[in-house]
């Protein structure tokens, strides 16, 4: 009689434990004073991307490792990077308006260029092409202090 007063009283206490760990646990994910939603600064979000591609004469051969630069004509921020070995570049940028730029090679000129490119906060590509091809008059190139000509005189 007394084995079996001991496994109810036992019973009781585990059922009793469990009971009570269950309700401490609802009560502490029940508490006031933390906010469901996070109203913390966020990280700024990218709102538009600019893409595009450089290609040589005729549009058809793709140009590589070229630098493109994209500038904020508002704000002046620039941003720079080199066309893939597809000649394509792509910016992620705020909205605004931009001006995208190429560097040229000794003998090129831009045949082809986007004008200045409006970015909204729903434009997810806004496409700027450029095509180069030959210069029929060299641009002249400045005097470098490594060219073995010495300094420029002014």
């Amino acid at each position: 009689m007394k084995a079996l007063q001991f496994h109810s009283w036992r019973r009781s206490l585990a059922f009793w434990v469990v009971a009570l760990t269950i309700a401490a646990a609802a009560a502490m994910a029940c508490r006031r004073g933390v906010p469901v939603i996070d109203v913390g600064p966020k990280p700024l979000e990218v709102d538009g991307t600019i893409s595009g591609t450089v290609r040589g004469p005729e549009g058809t051969s793709a140009v590589a490792g070229r630098t493109v630069a994209v500038v904020n004509v508002e704000t002046g921020e620039r941003q720079t990077v080199a066309t893939s070995i597809t000649g394509g570049f792509t910016f992620k940028v705020k909205p605004g308006r931009y001006r995208v730029e190429l560097a040229l090679q000794d003998g090129e000129k831009v045949v082809k260029q986007p004008g200045v490119i409006k970015v909204n906060k729903s434009d997810i590509d806004a496409h700027a092409d450029f095509i180069i091809g030959a210069s029929l008059h060299p641009r002249l190139r400045a005097p470098r202090s490594n060219d073995g000509l010495g300094s420029a005189i002014a």
